[in-house]
């Protein structure tokens, strides 16, 4: 009885996981290219949009803060300029008399003057150019960002395909190994004598750990997969409709 409700119980095992075998997994599985030509314009295009991603985008908006120092910077000796006018009855309406004691009196209608401190004679330009060394940091510090960011990339896109391909490679091994324990069972069930059940177990523990490969397989890939979309900010698949 009890060796009847084990074969039961196998069997069921064995028919849902020859399901997970065959079907594969179109999450993972992208056919991705083949040719150099097109191998090159899919790293390239990932480049590309790991260079759009938000953290580069932060250096675009730091140097535009940058430019308004600049600006600010540079508009400091305005501050130092005055400008005063007269208002009364005489620059509004004219003197008709043209009286000269009035001319003194009331003009020049305005009054320009300039007062700067020492000291900003040395603080302001150095203030320009402060910011504008600033300027160049940010630059050499986008440039290198940038480098590193496309070396990530195409080092994480190395990843997510040779995990890829040793999950193909795990495919063929594991129909192999379920083939053999398909067969185990058969005979086991037809009371084969060539099939006792220490043979038998044994095929079903040899099926296990090559599934087991095939869920950790399966996580390695899966984690490179979603890695490298997160460094691009899109998901592979449209990378594929984007060449």
């Amino acid at each position: 009885m009890k060796c009847i409700s084990l074969v039961v119980v196998t069997l069921a095992i064995s028919l849902s996981t020859q399901a997970q075998v065959q079907r594969k997994d179109t999450s993972v599985l992208l056919n991705l290219p083949a040719d150099r030509s097109t191998v090159a314009r899919f790293k390239a295009k990932l480049v590309e949009l790991a260079m759009k991603h938000p953290d580069m985008q932060e250096y675009a908006v730091r140097k535009q803060i940058n430019k308004y120092e600049t600006n600010i910077a540079g508009s400091a000796w305005l501050n130092h300029f005055t400008a005063a006018g007269n208002l009364n009855e005489f620059t509004i309406k004219g003197n008709s008399n043209n009286n000269n004691n009035n001319f003194q009196t009331f003009y020049p209608r305005y009054n320009f003057g300039v007062l700067i401190p020492i000291g900003n004679l040395i603080k302001i330009p150095n203030e320009v150019k402060r910011t504008r060394a600033e300027k160049k940091l940010l630059e050499t510090q986008e440039q290198g960002v940038a480098l590193n960011a496309k070396a990530l990339v195409l080092q994480q896109y190395e990843e997510y395909a040779a995990a890829k391909q040793l999950y193909e490679l795990h495919l063929p091994v594991l129909e192999d190994v379920l083939q053999q324990y398909s067969q185990a069972e058969e005979k086991f069930r037809a009371g084969d004598e060539t099939m006792p059940l220490q043979m038998y177990k044994e095929s079903y523990r040899l099926y296990n750990a090559e599934m087991g490969k095939k869920v950790l397989l399966e996580k390695d890939l899966r984690q490179a997969k979603l890695k490298l979309e997160e460094m691009v900010g899109t998901t592979l698949e449209q990378v594929m409709l984007m060449l």
